[in-house]
C-alpha cells in the first residue's frame, strides 16, 4: 500500500477491512476472551482506530520524507517536524471536534434538517454500521445472508492478472498490426478502480470536483507533457499549498470563529454577493 501511495499519490482506504479483521478475530476468539459469548461494537472502533492509524503514520512518514529529500533536508529534522507537528496538532484537532459539537450537534444526532446537506455525520454513521455488521452481527453471518459478497475477494484477485494478460494480448497485436489502438492496460490500476468505486459522496461540496480538475492537469499534463516541471516542482508546491490551507483555516478557526479577536464571540462574516446571509456555508463565489 505504502508503494501504491509512493507510485500514484494515491491513498488506499483500510478502514472497513481492519473491522472486518476485528470481527473475524472476535468471532472466532483469536487473541480474544469472550467465552459469554459478550460483544461490545466499541472494540471495532478502537482496533480500526489503531490499525488505521499505525498505516497512516507511516504513509505520512513517507512522504514528508519524500518532500525532504526534494529540499535536502535530513531525515532526522524530518522526523522531528512530525513530532513537532503532532504536538501541536492534537489540541487544534481536540478543539475541533468540540467547537463541531457544541454548534452542529443538532445537526449531527438529527434532531435538526441541515439545510445544505453538510453535517450528515455520515462518517461516523459508517463506522458505526461496520461496528454493527462485523462485530455484532459477525462476517460468517453476514456473509451467509449476502454469498455474493465473498465473491468480490476473488474478483480482485484475479481482476490484475486478468489485466496483465490484456496487456500483453494487446501488444501482441499490435506488433503484429492486427489491431491498431492502445488501450493502454498498464495504467488500468484495478485496486485504484474498484476503490473509488466504493466510495459514496453522500454530501454536497464541490471538493471533488476541484480534485478531478487539479489532479487532471497535475497528473495527466504537467506529468505527460511537463515531466521535467513536474518533477522538480509537484511535491513542493502540493506541500506548501498544503500548508498554508492549514494555516489559513487555523487562524481563521481561532480568531475568527472562535472569537479570539471579539471577546471571545464569534465575528459574523459580512453579507456580500459571494454568500448566503442565512448561511455563511453556501457559497455563490
Amino acid at each position: 500500500m505504502s508503494y501504491l501511495y509512493a507510485l500514484s499519490n494515491f491513498q488506499l482506504p483500510i478502514g472497513t477491512v481492519n473491522e472486518l479483521i476485528c470481527g473475524l478475530l472476535i468471532q472466532f476468539n483469536i487473541f480474544t476472551n469472550n467465552n459469554d459469548g459478550s460483544k461490545h461494537p466499541v472494540s471495532a472502533a478502537i482496533y480500526g482506530a489503531i490499525a488505521g492509524n499505525t498505516w497512516y503514520r507511516c504513509q505520512y512518514i513517507l512522504q514528508d520524507q519524500k518532500i525532504g529529500m526534494y529540499n535536502n533536508i535530513s531525515p532526522k529534522c524530518i522526523f522531528f517536524s512530525q513530532i513537532f507537528g503532532d504536538l501541536i496538532g492534537v489540541p487544534f484537532n481536540y478543539m475541533a471536534l468540540r467547537w463541531v459539537i457544541r454548534t452542529k450537534k443538532d445537526y449531527i444526532n438529527g434532531s435538526k434538517n441541515d439545510p445544505l446537506h453538510q453535517w450528515t455525520s455520515q462518517v461516523l454513521i459508517n463506522y458505526n454500521t461496520n461496528a454493527i455488521q462485523y462485530v455484532l452481527l459477525g462476517p460468517i453471518r453476514l456473509f451467509k445472508r449476502y454469498p455474493i459478497l465473498p465473491l468480490g475477494f476473488i474478483f480482485g484477485i484475479i481482476s490484475p492478472i486478468l489485466i496483465y494478460f490484456l496487456y500483453k494480448l494487446n501488444l501482441k497485436l499490435i506488433k503484429k498490426r492486427t489491431f491498431k489502438f492502445d488501450f493502454n492496460f498498464n495504467f488500468w490500476n484495478t485496486t485504484i478502480i474498484f476503490s473509488t468505486m466504493s466510495k459514496f459522496y453522500g454530501y454536497i461540496s464541490t471538493g471533488p470536483f476541484t480534485q478531478f480538475l487539479i489532479g487532471t492537469v497535475t497528473m495527466f499534463y504537467m506529468f505527460r507533457y511537463k515531466h521535467e516541471l513536474f518533477k522538480r516542482y509537484n511535491y513542493v508546491i502540493a506541500a506548501a499549498f498544503d500548508t498554508g490551507f492549514n494555516l489559513c483555516m487555523a487562524v481563521l478557526f481561532i480568531f475568527v470563529s472562535g472569537g479570539l479577536l471579539n471577546s471571545g464571540k464569534p465575528i459574523q462574516m459580512p453579507n456580500w454577493w459571494g454568500n448566503d446571509p442565512d448561511s455563511i456555508e453556501k457559497c455563490y463565489a
